[in-house]
């Protein structure tokens, strides 16, 4: 019979080749038994080695990644802390991945919610901030994008119902949101299809790109548009969406 330390090594190393996994994976991949399986994974949790949510098991150093912000950080605070902000208690949401929607738990007041997220980052900062109920989809993981995508026709979260449902784009034009992957595009669309209503996170440098191939959605599906600026030459997205707010600098 192996040690715990020798099987939590094997949980770990199967992890490594999966990064975000299912315990009946992890007891497919191991053939250790479920009481043990998930006897093993409290500890690892408690000793800090991986985060346990609805839906999987990530080990701690890739929820732990710290995106490359650069470009324009102190904008994406402020757009994010204003989305945090109509957050409301017992909403369900889902948050997108994307630079910008991952600063959205950092501004978090309410944490009696219900919270969707492909992003390992934002799962683990809700968690962090103690939200009661955090669902991660099952699926492909995206390295590049840090996400997961499912690749079951959205079969894993149609059965979801989100009040809000908070995303970004790599552009934005008068065709609509743009990104430069097909799937993550047909992703995004699905989310849009089981939420109420539609919060696009934007800053300023998005607008008018010719950046991604790929149409999310047209503007007249986005009911908010929050960015820090909005000038004179793209009044029409205004005019397209029932909302657009805009922090200040």
């Amino acid at each position: 019979m192996l040690h715990a330390l020798d099987r939590q090594k094997i949980i770990l190393d199967n992890l490594k080749v999966d990064s975000v996994t299912s315990i009946n994976h992890l007891i497919q991949k191991t053939k250790f038994h479920e009481s043990t399986i998930r006897r093993d994974l409290k500890i690892l949790a408690v000793n800090q080695k991986i985060v346990i949510v609805r839906g999987g098991v990530i080990p701690l150093k890739e929820v732990d990644k710290k995106p490359n912000f650069i470009k324009n950080i102190e904008q994406k605070k402020k757009i994010a802390r204003y989305a945090a902000s109509l957050i409301e208690e017992k909403d369900s949401i889902i948050i997108n991945g994307g630079t910008t929607c991952s600063l959205i738990p950092d501004y978090l007041e309410n944490n009696n919610i219900k919270a969707l997220t492909n992003s390992f980052s934002i799962a683990s900062k809700l968690l962090n901030k103690n939200v009661t109920d955090v669902t991660i989809p099952g699926g492909r993981i995206y390295e590049h994008h840090s996400l997961i995508l499912s690749p079951f026709n959205f079969e894993t979260i149609k059965h979801f119902h989100a009040s809000k449902l908070f995303l970004s784009c790599l552009s934005i034009n008068e065709v609509g949101l743009l990104e430069d992957d097909e799937n993550l595009a047909k992703f995004v669309t699905g989310l849009i299809n089981i939420s109420d209503e539609i919060i696009l996170l934007v800053d300023d440098t998005k607008f008018y790109k010719n950046d991604g191939s790929f149409i999310v959605c047209p503007l007249e599906s986005i009911d908010t548009i929050i960015t820090n600026k909005l000038s004179s030459k793209v009044q029409n997205f205004q005019k397209a969406c029932l909302r657009a707010v805009t922090v200040s600098d």
